[in-house]
């Protein structure tokens, strides 16, 4: 690892403040003008077990949490013993090279080759406080020391962070400037070089991002049953509602909130909804209404580990399978899978346009470590004109709500418009909307209708932008990856370029359809890889599908995001291999 970055990891038990830790240290970092990415680590408890949250700080953009760990901070024995041994360390795989702080009443632990910085942090938080979780404060205090950082810009962060419980922000303040000072005075300071800057940088996480750019696109009504990691955006949509002016509903269930919300879309409302893939299971029914009605609606799909319940709080990319042929019968729709926070806002908005503009639902799928994590990013904003599609004119005569057309899109209207009374049913039916399935079933009238409908995906794909690559121009090794594996994909192939190997990427963000260039890019390549986070490799499987081609497969199925030292490992040990 380049020493102009560091890592740090706050380790302890559900309960003790890891995450507030790890977000302060975020902060701190961004207000330096430093990149920051973060991952984070907990168990579906409310106390107890272990837990940790990582940041990767660095002078230069970072897309992903990295490999191994600079600077620990340990809330308790576990965290301590656990993250400086190598065997059991979880997250990549090298142990820490720089120093654990923790408090010295940890004792009994055998020692490794890593630096210690025992402190009294305990014995500093009482006296500013009662509060036993203020000896984080001090701790993170004595981080910013070990590596240098101007004491008032996390007195700043602090204090925001506090400023509205009056005397908190002040006792933390004090406690974080002792941990500092006593750092400097007792211990040496890890060896990274930081320059900081003054570049402003936002911080926000990938389920913030999509709340961000529904309401970028005009999205006015939020619809949506709270569940881990889909949470993260009604957070966010909650928080801003009367900012931007969005309705937001929690209804009692799944089924309630796609119903509520393709009414909206029907009533001329932009609206979404969204769930994990336990919570879109009981969407699909109404996800099919949506097709035979061609009303647009927009679902963001935040996919974790499962089946069932399974790992509630950990990351998987296997819901596409469920996504893809989610309710019965066939009918058009559009995946998307956004790489990055920033696209998480630029992709989401076009879904809004896209679902208008092809009259279709569009699925916005991400996974826990995109929606959870948070990432810095110069700037969030970003030209955006809202497309509302093909709406008809007032007292158009002899009106057709699906009138056939060589697109497939025919002519929306909306409740209340002049002139434009029809049917609307969820049974097949006929240019105007009249039911074609209760006495007599023309078969004439499904062929036109459903190639109607379908024609849209042909439309679609005539006006998809080109997929985009990484490193890909001379590359004799090509790489597949949708969706959040986009930074540990570019990092392992940065790797494997110094390593004499000529690999590049391919970046999948439109899932589906697949684009048809994709084709083209297959070509000449010794070997065609695929990186994704499940057991079965369902990307994998779409694409030879498709494009009846030969694939290698990398996969990861334990609940955690690939690292891009093992990662390019791996790529390597494929390439490799006859």
């Amino acid at each position: 690892m380049s020493r102009n970055e560091v890592i740090f990891r706050v380790a302890g038990a559900a309960g003790d403040g890891v995450q507030s830790a790890g977000t302060i240290i975020t902060k701190t970092l961004a207000r330096s003008g430093l990149y920051a990415f973060t991952y984070n680590y907990y168990q579906d408890i409310v106390r107890g077990g272990q837990s940790w949250y990582q940041v990767r700080g660095s002078e230069r953009p970072v897309k992903n949490q990295g490999d191994g760990l600079d600077i620990l901070i340990a809330l308790n024995r576990d965290g301590l013993e656990r993250h400086t041994n190598p065997e059991i360390n979880e997250g990549g795989s090298s142990p820490l090279s720089g120093i654990a702080i923790y408090d010295q009443s940890i004792t009994g632990f055998e020692k490794r080759n890593v630096g210690y910085a025992p402190m009294p942090l305990s014995e500093i938080a009482s006296k500013y406080s009662k509060n036993p979780l203020l000896k984080n404060t001090v701790a993170i205090g004595a981080a910013f020391a070990s590596i240098g950082t101007d004491f008032d810009i996390l007195a700043g962060v602090i204090s925001d962070t506090f400023g509205k419980k009056g005397a908190v922000a002040d006792q933390n303040v004090k406690a974080a400037r002792e941990g500092y000072d006593y750092y400097l005075k007792n211990f040496k300071p890890v060896d990274v070089k930081l320059r900081k800057s003054t570049k402003k940088l936002y911080v926000i996480s990938g389920g913030h991002a999509i709340g961000f750019g529904a309401v970028k696109a005009g999205c006015k009504m939020y619809i949506g049953y709270p569940m881990t990691p889909a949470s993260s955006c009604l957070e966010f949509m909650t928080n801003h509602s009367q900012k931007f002016q969005v309705f937001v509903k929690l209804p009692e269930d799944e089924i309630s909130a796609i119903n509520m919300t393709i009414g909206a879309n029907y009533a001329g409302v932009r609206s979404m909804t969204a769930s994990s893939g336990g919570g879109f299971s009981l969407m699909v029914e109404a996800l099919g209404m949506a097709g035979m009605l061609e009303v647009p609606i927009v679902i963001y799909e935040a996919q974790r580990a499962g089946p069932s319940t399974g790992l509630p709080t950990k990351t998987e990319q296997a819901d596409l399978n469920l996504v893809l042929g989610a309710s019965q019968g066939d009918f058009p729709r559009i995946v998307l899978a956004p790489r990055n926070v920033k696209e998480s806002a630029t992709l989401t908005a076009e879904a809004f346009n896209l679902a208008e503009r092809f009259q279709t639902p569009v699925i916005v799928m991400s996974d826990l470590y995109l929606a959870e994590n948070f990432q810095t990013v110069e700037d969030l904003n970003f030209d955006f004109k809202i497309d509302r599609g093909y709406i008809a004119k007032e007292n158009t005569e002899n009106y057709r709500r699906y009138l056939i057309t060589e697109n497939g899109i025919s002519p929306r209207s909306f409740p209340g418009m002049k002139g434009l009374m029809h049917n609307e049913d969820s049974d097949e039916h006929n240019e105007y909307g009249d039911v074609v399935s209760d006495a007599v079933t023309d078969p004439k009238d499904r062929i036109r209708m459903m190639e109607k409908r379908m024609r849209k995906i042909e439309t679609y794909l005539r006006e998809m932008p080109p997929t985009e690559t990484y490193r890909a121009e001379d590359a004799e090794y090509l790489v597949f990856q949708w969706g959040s594996t986009q930074g540990v994909v570019e990092e392992a192939i940065d790797k494997l370029r110094e390593r004499g190997i000529k690999v590049g990427a391919v970046e999948v963000n439109r899932i589906f359809p697949l684009n048809r260039d994709i084709a083209s890019l297959m070509k000449s390549r010794k070997k065609l890889i695929v990186v994704e986070n499940n057991y079965t490799g369902q990307f994998n499987r779409l694409l030879r599908s498709e494009f009846l081609c030969k694939t290698e497969l990398v996969r990861k199925y334990d609940g955690e995001a690939f690292y891009p030292g093992a990662l390019a490992d791996e790529l390597e040990a494929v390439i490799r291999r006859n």
